[in-house]
């Protein structure tokens, strides 16, 4: 039989939990509302994941998406910053998770630039896409997407727990009801079983990878994108216009680029150098600290929001 580990998911609805009581009725695991859209992070986050982690639950965080109001780079560098805050993306956590309920056009082209971006920004292959049936079916187009770092969430109620109505190999969990009454939390709760071991999830028991071989520092024409990278960044780092490494590498949009992709980089020059963000600092912080303008560091680095940059960030420094 297949698996059926029960487990929930919360948001700011439902406060703060008794979580011993939560875990003690069977829930294995808990997905926490973290951010929506840009600019906001659910005032519950930090209690909730913290109570479920005290109580011994497995835990994941996920973002309410706004494709009808933000571009999915935006999004994700919202998300990220919450999942390196609260050490919520590397393997032990549930993948994070893309809850996607709002329409606009071309949600597959955004739920893929999300995607690629979240990889980008947190190292982790491994993500979770949430929507209904009706919506993997009809409106997300999701054989542009998929991938065999993809999991799918499906939230289809009234059916028998394991059985929502779009099923394929790729789909790991079903929220059956958004009505459930679970002991220690007051008013109703969202049920969810996963149909596979949580372990498949979280990587944990299996051996960790070993870490991949730095790449070499930018040689001749070739560069290796890293985690955090972008395109302006890079040509900053490297002495080129970006539109070039943008023509030259055929990407049409230079948002959609990933870590590992090798770029040819034509005429690279002297590289600047380089900074990467840490906890509590800001941009103006970082500039006084190095000597350098905070508004040129925005400038090369392509950070409209100068509020908007998150621990573990790479950012050029110019010089």
């Amino acid at each position: 039989m297949a698996e059926r580990i029960p487990g929930i998911d919360v948001a700011q609805y439902q406060g703060e939990p008794d979580w011993g009581a939560v875990r003690g009725a069977g829930h294995a695991f808990a997905y926490v509302k973290a951010t929506e859209g840009i600019g906001w992070v659910s005032p519950t986050l930090d209690p909730q994941l913290g109570g479920a982690r005290g109580a011994g639950m497995v835990t994941g965080l996920y973002h309410f998406a706004r494709p009808d109001t933000n571009s999915p780079q935006q999004d994700a560098a919202d998300f990220a910053a919450q999942l390196a805050r609260l050490d919520s993306a590397g393997p032990g956590n549930l993948p994070p998770c893309l809850d996607i309920e709002k329409d606009a056009p071309n949600l597959g082209a955004w739920v893929k630039g999300f995607i690629d971006a979240l990889r980008g920004h947190t190292g982790r292959n491994e993500i979770v896409v949430y929507a209904s049936s009706s919506w993997f079916q009809d409106k997300l187009a999701t054989d542009t997407w998929i991938d065999p770092g993809v999991f799918l969430w499906v939230a289809h109620y009234g059916r028998t727990p394991g059985e929502p109505g779009y099923l394929t190999d790729r789909v790991v969990m079903h929220q059956h009801s958004s009505e459930g009454q679970v002991p220690g939390i007051g008013g109703n709760v969202d049920l969810n079983v996963s149909m596979v071991p949580l372990e498949h999830l979280t990587g944990a028991g299996a051996p960790p990878p070993p870490p991949p071989p730095a790449p070499p520092p930018p040689q001749g024409d070739t560069y290796v994108v890293q985690p955090g990278d972008t395109l302006s960044g890079i040509g900053a780092e490297l002495g080129v216009d970006w539109r070039e490494i943008a023509r030259v590498n055929g990407i049409a949009d230079p948002d959609l680029i990933y870590v590992g992709q090798v770029l040819t980089v034509p005429g690279a020059g002297a590289p600047n150098e380089t900074y990467v963000v840490q906890p509590g600092d800001t941009l103006s912080g970082i500039g006084a600290e190095l000597g350098v303008d905070w508004r040129e560091i925005a400038r090369v680095n392509g950070i409209a929001d100068p509020n908007m940059i998150h621990p573990g960030q790479r950012l050029t420094i110019p010089r």
